[in-house]
């Protein structure tokens, strides 16, 4: 108690001042022949926090308080503070004559109902929404850094105290009902497959859906609505926040409120949230969204299996598994039965939007898994590819395309077993820093990329584009490597199936690469398993002192040029000298070779490298103000 609070201590007294005297020289018969402890047991702290809040303000002990709260925690993680004694503390907390928890408020509280709503900030954005709110209370433990709430968040949940994240739910605001068809049948699409990905890789949580009957499934509901916010709510103290967000989906209950203009990745967020009962799946929300894009993209139903089978290992289920899908579609009659929204649409505004004549209900439309790749269509003034007899189509490259897909390989012919040859490139189409293959490499390691181990190899290779360039343009890159012009660039057909696995391949090779120069142990791949969705898919080094790498792969070697995602490029820029970018020319007889671009970002200030916005072949109009 004195350690706590000096003024509660009574050490004072002649008698205690003579046990401190003399205790020394008994410490062993009373530890070791009474079994008298050193210290009180865990539980018993509370005993002293009970006495704390007698004699001082919350403000004053709250440092000390949160000391205990540690001392339980490390108590709960190694075993000392066992079941029995969490249970126990639950009970007094909950009990009205133990207000042993300081607030912000300055006045102490127990879990007892007859004080407010207790809950613990984890979210500074949701405390400040909150802080003003009526019937609520929250811990006051000083300023928390990120470790210390790690560290007491597994103690909060076992007394049953919850974090302002768990309290807070979102309420759906929206505006207008519009035709779910489209979207039904997409999630209805995706449900198996879903399934399959939690029956293989979370096993655990697919028994819990199949013990509650996958009720969760059975009433689940697609609306789509016009316009979409939401705002934050906590419905056990009655608490709104002011503030609202627009956004494009959100899952409520049972309700999956979305817009037509929708993404899919976010709308399979919010579907792995309802199947990971309440937080976000983002491994499952990637492996649906590139199942829909190599559907959309025309890949067929044998690809796409393979595809699942193959690269993300995932088997098809058992026959007695029932196949997930939507028990009932909605319709715009029901309307009636949905929750009101706060927020209802003004008299003049459209409730209804009717379904458009010739829209199409069912996902994927069905000229999409039938139809010539839409992609041909769009270069060639929406004209139908001609139909052709063999099962692997021809793609011709004219004199100024840069990338050109090849037909469908094998399993066999794909195999990362194949005995590879990967070559440094040594002579790059446009400006490239290229890794040197010398013995001072070899004992550098996985992170030691200094500029010198590059050499710069600029190729000129200008090209009439018959049109007239600014005099300020050409001035501005007198000084800059040369680049390839054209006034197209040609991206040839997409498959998405087959991009898929020409990145796989190309960040295999990569980690083979690097694994052969620094050791398999300075090297990680981070999409080895599944794909991540991180901005990077290559880790070398260690801890204190990394490097990333982003792996961008071609199977053409007159490809002069890459996609990056934003993400990806915000990612380097932050990251600076530890950020490359591995670009892979896979060529034909096993042979691969890798460019390595450090620090893409400086090297495009450098003018080393150019940045490229590619428009819409049919662009918008827009008017010009003088």
């Amino acid at each position: 108690m004195e350690e706590f609070h000096p003024q509660c201590s009574s050490s004072h007294s002649p008698i205690n001042k003579s046990l401190c005297n003399i205790y020394p020289g008994l410490h062993g018969f009373f530890v070791d022949e009474c079994g008298v402890q050193e210290t009180p047991p865990l539980h018993r702290y509370i005993q002293i926090l009970v006495q704390l809040s007698t004699v001082t303000l919350p403000s004053q002990a709250a440092d000390k308080i949160f000391q205990v709260f540690l001392k339980w925690a490390d108590g709960l993680k190694s075993g000392l503070l066992s079941c029995e004694d969490v249970i126990y503390l639950k009970e007094c907390l909950s009990k009205l004559e133990f207000p042993v928890l300081p607030t912000v408020q300055d006045k102490w509280v127990s879990l007892h109902p007859s004080f407010d709503l207790v809950c613990w900030s984890d979210d500074k954005k949701l405390k400040k929404e909150f802080k003003h709110s009526d019937n609520l209370d929250f811990l006051y433990f000083g300023e928390l850094t990120e470790d210390e709430q790690e560290k007491i968040s597994t103690l909060m949940k076992s007394l049953g105290i919850p974090a302002i994240s768990q309290v807070v739910t979102r309420e759906a605001i929206y505006y207008g009902l519009a035709d779910s068809s489209l979207k039904e049948s997409l999630v209805n699409w995706t449900l198996p497959f879903a399934q399959r990905y939690i029956y293989k890789l979370h096993s655990d949580r697919y028994v819990q859906l199949k013990q509650s009957g996958f009720d969760i499934l059975n009433n689940l509901k697609v609306i789509v609505v016009q316009k979409l916010f939401y705002r934050n709510v906590i419905k056990s103290c009655d608490s709104a926040s002011k503030k609202r967000v627009e956004c494009s989906c959100l899952l409520q209950g049972n309700i999956l409120y979305t817009i037509q203009e929708s993404d899919h990745h976010s709308l399979f967020m919010e579907l792995s949230s309802l199947l990971f009962d309440g937080t976000s799946e983002l491994h499952l929300a990637n492996f649906l969204h590139m199942i829909t894009t190599m559907a959309e993209s025309g890949t067929s139903q044998e690809q796409i299996e393979f595809f699942i089978f193959n690269s993300q290992k995932v088997p098809k289920l058992p026959d007695e598994e029932p196949v997930w899908a939507l028990s009932s579609v909605s319709s715009l009659e029901e309307a009636d039965n949905l929750p009101p929204s706060d927020h209802a649409p003004s008299t003049n505004e459209q409730i209804f939007q009717r379904r458009k004549t010739g829209a199409c209900s069912n996902w994927p439309p069905a000229d999409w898994r039938t139809a010539p790749d839409f992609s041909y269509s769009r270069a060639n003034g929406f004209r139908t590819k001609p139909a052709q007899n063999s099962s692997i189509s021809e793609v011709k490259e004219d004199d100024n395309s840069e990338g050109v897909i090849a037909p469908p390989l094998s399993a066999e012919q794909e195999s990362v077993a194949a005995d590879w040859t990967i070559k440094d490139d040594p002579s790059a189409s446009s400006v490239a820093l290229v890794l040197q293959e010398n013995e001072n490499m070899e004992g550098q390691s996985c992170y030691d990329f200094e500029p010198n181990a590059f050499s710069v190899h600029i190729e000129s290779d200008p090209v009439n584009i018959g049109e007239v360039m600014d005099v300020s343009l050409n001035d501005a890159h007198l000084s800059a490597p040369a680049f390839r012009w054209r006034d197209v660039l040609q991206t040839g057909t997409f498959d998405a199936a087959q991009a898929h696995v020409t990145g796989r391949l190309g960040e295999f090779l990569a980690c083979k690469y690097f694994v052969g120069k620094f050791g398999n142990t300075a090297v990680r791949w981070v999409n080895e398993v599944n794909e991540t969705g991180l901005p990077y898919d290559i880790v070398l080094g260690e801890e204190t002192n990394k490097e990333f790498i982003e792996v961008k792969a071609t199977r053409s070697p007159r490809k002069d040029w890459f996609n990056i995602s934003i993400r990806e490029w915000q990612f380097a820029i932050d990251k600076g000298e530890s950020f490359s970018i591995a670009f892979v020319a896979i060529m034909g007889n096993n042979v691969a070779k890798i460019t390595i671009f450090k620090n893409p970002v400086k090297l495009c200030q450098l003018g080393e490298l150019q940045l490229a916005v590619m428009m819409p072949r049919q662009q918008k109009q827009f008017s010009v103000v003088s």
